[in-house]
């Protein structure tokens, strides 16, 4: 048995070891090495609450039992090992008799886990999940193990007619079943079995690093090296692009490269990322971009990756983890062959395991990976899979929020695009114009002498260099040109005013953020722009910033001091969404309002708001406020941080893939079922989007408005009734 042992943990160490290698070839990320206290914190509480994984109640339904059972039993088998194989005696008593009561209970629940999954997987079949050779192998090597274990216990109970057969209730109902056998034949039958069940243990944990099991350990630990070293709101920091073209320029060896274009250029967590994927289709479940036809799968986004990369090292022509050092099949040692032998065996991609039909019933997607594990060096875009795979990405992180096992899908994308962009020349052509005027002019619409006309007749403070404000509102590019986005912009100043804050904008001088250029892959631009508006912004002084467009605020809040100081007298200032600000206003009473909303309404939620900011509550206080008694909230099917995107994330305002339904019509019909006749939203671009909705779906009856609008229509009304501004 200790031989089978040994060669069992000789097979997953070895696994383990290629794995590793594999992993580490990987392009350093040293922001994951820190709070290393704080990690291990979070990881218990993940693991053992199951926070993530049960937050879908089907999941829960047989994730959980599988879950707690598999743990149960394995502590249960350690303690006969310890007690029978060490002679250490502490299976004993009433400790006995309470862990052999678990065990059964908790084994129960195991075996009803498993079959609930598999009639999941393999009745049920959602769209979602996928079937695979080795997911089939290694549920039925669980079932077999759980019915030994009720049969070596049932025998055991028969055999020596055991006193306490009733802490064993399972054991003890099967062991009725072997009424005919006498103690000597259920002894000889326990032998049998007890081995049988051994070499299919033994079996079972060989092959673990080669199933989807593997996600008890590589799931583990994406979830302790997860991002904490910066919000989420914030994707990685590449680096100052133009101190990185300095020194490639000075330096012979040093080839200036950004972004992802092979996997050799994926981080070592992007890696584990890959191996991490339980295939579970969360993600794919709640992606805009998918659920709207588009080509994109953020499951299979991670599963084709690792599949091409996992080809390569198999084949030997991986540089760095593999074997040959990338120059195809070479001579190999037995050990290698075996962990080949096996991986090659339970690989998805295995005698073609996975037909595109079997993919996804988006048809876009089934076929939308092109050219795997040919070589190292192919770009992942556009020979790998189709390109359109990472332009049709919205950034609206709802995969990510889905995901239990904490991927990183939208790092990766953007990553992609920035090597798409910066060194390969390649955008959507309808995107190219809103950046050349981002680069020429400061913004993607107009003239910059043009950007503060909106407020010509309105009592504003266009802030000069040396002045102090309290409040510094950020108009954004959309507010100030689009002449239905201006009312936003109106509205904030009727609020500001009315608050009798000492306030200001800083009107031509302001340019747009550069949120479009990074969220499309041009962080030169970019960081051009931010260096600019904080060079800008260092001239002002304000204590806070209020920002009317989720993505200036997001940016402003969490990726403006990735590029520069953003202090004010020696802290930071405080960057504030203007649903909390208007909120807040409200709270204190430094502004009014009477109720102004009568019909039943809704809210949008929007994703750099709410799951990256984290922002759901302010918006929906003050719309319950302006609705008063008569009022009522109406939550869509996806709203808070399940909400759906409106589609114009990620730079897709600026073009359109043609792929599919617009995702916009898909929230408009959501918005429709609610029966509500108002949309509040807190962002001009939703503000867009759904309006168009409502047009392309025949419901312009449905009004949708910003909480600014509806906050200075109740201040407006109010000042005509009193014949005064109260303030």
């Amino acid at each position: 048995m200790y031989a089978l042992f040994a060669v069992s943990l000789l097979i997953i160490g070895n696994a383990a070891w290629f794995s590793l290698k594999l992993w580490l070839a990987g392009t350093s990320d040293n922001t994951r090495f820190h709070g290393w206290l704080r990690r291990f914190l979070i990881l218990a509480s993940e693991l053992l609450g199951q926070r993530r994984v049960n937050r879908k109640a089907i999941a829960r339904a047989f994730h959980a039992p599988i879950f707690f059972g598999f743990l149960v039993l394995t502590f249960t088998t350690t303690m006969v090992l310890i007690d029978h194989d060490f002679g250490i005696e502490i299976y004993r008593g009433r400790f006995y008799l309470a862990v052999t009561l678990l065990s059964d209970l908790f084994g129960l629940a195991l075996l009803v886990g498993l079959f609930l999954a598999i009639h999941r997987r393999y009745l049920s079949k959602p769209d979602e999940i996928h079937r695979s050779h080795g997911d089939s192998y290694m549920l039925v090597i669980l079932v077999l193990l759980v019915v030994q274990g009720f049969l070596l216990e049932a025998l055991r109970i028969h055999a020596t007619k055991d006193p306490w057969a009733l802490y064993s209730p399972v054991g003890y109902v099967v062991s009725r079943l072997f009424w005919p056998f006498g103690p000597e034949a259920s002894r000889d039958l326990h032998f049998v079995v007890w081995w049988f069940h051994t070499v299919t243990v033994f079996v079972f944990i060989a092959l673990l690093p080669y199933s989807k099991f593997i996600h008890i350990f590589t799931s583990s630990a994406n979830l302790f090296f997860r991002n904490l070293a910066r919000p989420k709101g914030a994707i990685r920091y590449p680096g100052d692009i133009e101190q990185l073209l300095e020194s490639s320029a000075l330096s012979e060896s040093a080839e200036f490269r950004i972004g992802v274009s092979h996997v050799g250029d994926l981080s070592w967590k992007q890696r584990l990322d890959l191996d991490a994927c339980t295939a579970c289709g969360r993600c794919q479940e709640v992606c805009p971009a998918y659920n709207s036809g588009k080509v994109l799968s953020p499951k299979w986004l991670i599963l084709d990756t690792r599949n091409h990369l996992h080809m390569l090292e198999l084949s030997g022509k991986l540089h760095g983890g593999g074997n040959n050092n990338g120059n195809g099949p070479a001579k190999t040692s037995g050990l290698e062959s075996l962990h080949h032998t096996l991986a090659s065996r339970f690989s998805p991609l295995h005698h073609g395991a996975i037909t595109p039909s079997a993919r996804a019933a988006n048809p876009l997607v089934q076929q939308a990976l092109e050219n795997p594990g040919e070589n190292e060096t192919d770009p992942i875009s556009g020979t790998v899979m189709d390109e359109n795979v990472f332009w049709a990405c919205t950034t609206c992180r709802a995969c990510m929020e889905a995901c239990p096992v904490g991927i990183e899908h939208v790092d990766y994308i953007l990553d992609v695009r920035r090597s798409m962009a910066l060194m390969e020349g390649r955008l959507p052509n309808e995107a190219r114009t809103p950046l050349r005027s981002l680069e020429t002019r400061g913004n993607p619409f107009g003239d910059p002498a043009e950007r503060p006309r909106w407020a010509d007749g309105l009592p504003v403070k266009i802030v000069k260099p040396g002045d102090k404000v309290e409040v510094l509102y950020w108009v954004g590019c959309i507010s100030a040109y689009d002449k239905r986005k201006q009312a936003i912009a109106r509205a904030m100043v009727t609020i500001l005013n009315a608050s009798q804050i000492s306030w200001g904008m800083l009107g031509a001088k302001e340019n747009c953020t550069g949120d479009p250029a990074r969220r499309l892959g041009e962080e030169n631009l970019f960081q051009t722009l931010a260096k600019k508006n904080l060079e800008i912004l260092s001239q002002v002084s304000f204590e806070t910033m209020v920002a009317n467009c989720p993505h200036c605020f997001n940016t402003m809040k969490h990726e403006y001091p990735q590029i520069g100081s953003f202090k004010k007298n020696g802290k930071p200032p405080h960057v504030i969404h203007h649903s909390e600000f208007i909120r807040e206003l409200l709270r204190t009473k430094q502004i009014a309002i009477e109720d102004v909303v009568s019909e039943s309404f809704t809210y949008h939620d929007p994703c750099y708001l709410g799951r990256y900011n984290d922002v759901y509550d302010a918006p929906r206080d003050t719309l319950v406020q302006l609705g008063g008694s008569k009022g009522k909230l109406n939550e869509m099917s996806a709203s808070r941080e399940k909400g759906l995107c409106c589609g114009a994330g990620g730079g897709h305002y600026w073009f359109d893939m043609k792929q599919g339904e617009r995702v916009n019509v898909i929230r408009a019909n959501q918005v429709h079922e609610t029966g509500a006749k108002l949309v509040g939203t807190a962002c001009p671009f939703c503000m867009q989007m759904l309006e168009d909705g409502m047009k392309l779906t025949g419901r312009e009856e449905i009004r949708v408005r910003d909480i600014a609008e509806l906050v200075a229509e109740g201040l407006e009304n109010q000042k005509s009734e009193t014949g005064t501004d109260r303030h």
